[in-house]
C-alpha cells in the first residue's frame, strides 16, 4: 500500500495524492456503500462510505426520528381525544341514569305518601265504623272483654286494640 502510494505521489505530486484522498473522504470509493458489512465499521465505513453518504444516512435516521416523534404525538393526541369521548359518553350515561333513579325514587315517595294517606283515611273510617257500631254481635269490645283480655294477657297472644 505505501509503495501505491510512493508511485502515485511521484506520479501526480503529494497535492494530487491529497486531493485523492479527500475526494475518497468526502464522496467514499465508488461501489463500497453498497456493502453493508464494511459501511457498518465505525472509521472504516466512514472511509469507504464517504462522508456524503455517512452525513446523508445520520440525517435521515434524524428526520426519520423527527417524524416518528410527530406521528406518535399525533397518535398521542388521537387516542387522548378517543378515551375523552369515551369519558364523556360514559358520564352522560351516567347522568342519565342518575336521572331516573332519581325520577324513580321521587315516583316511590309520591305513591309512599298517598298509601299512607290512603291507609290514614281507611284507618280512621275503621275507627269511626267500630265507635258507631251498637250492635251486640260480637264485633264490639265491651267492658267485660277488656277485664278478660288483662286476666288473660301473659297467656294468649293480644288482639292488639
Amino acid at each position: 500500500m505505501g509503495t501505491l502510494l510512493a508511485a502515485l505521489a511521484r506520479i501526480i505530486g503529494i497535492g494530487g495524492v491529497l486531493f485523492v484522498g479527500l475526494l475518497f473522504y468526502e464522496e467514499g470509493i465508488p461501489g463500497a456503500s453498497r456493502i453493508p458489512l464494511l459501511t457498518s465499521i465505525p472509521i472504516l465505513g466512514d472511509l469507504t462510505a464517504g462522508r456524503v453518504h455517512t452525513h446523508a444516512a445520520e440525517q435521515v435516521k434524524i428526520a426519520t426520528a423527527a417524524a416518528k416523534a410527530v406521528c406518535d404525538g399525533k397518535l398521542e393526541k388521537v387516542v387522548s381525544g378517543y378515551e375523552l369521548a369515551v369519558a364523556k359518553a360514559e358520564i352522560a350515561e351516567m347522568e342519565r341514569q342518575r336521572n331516573a333513579t332519581a325520577q324513580a325514587l321521587e315516583d316511590y315517595r309520591k305513591r309512599a305518601r298517598a298509601d299512607q294517606q290512603s291507609l290514614q283515611v281507611a284507618h280512621e273510617k275503621l275507627e269511626r265504623a267500630i265507635a258507631e257500631d251498637v250492635g251486640d254481635d260480637g264485633g264490639r269490645w265491651t267492658d267485660a272483654d277488656q277485664r278478660w283480655m288483662q286476666d288473660h294477657r301473659g297467656r294468649t297472644a293480644s288482639p292488639g286494640r
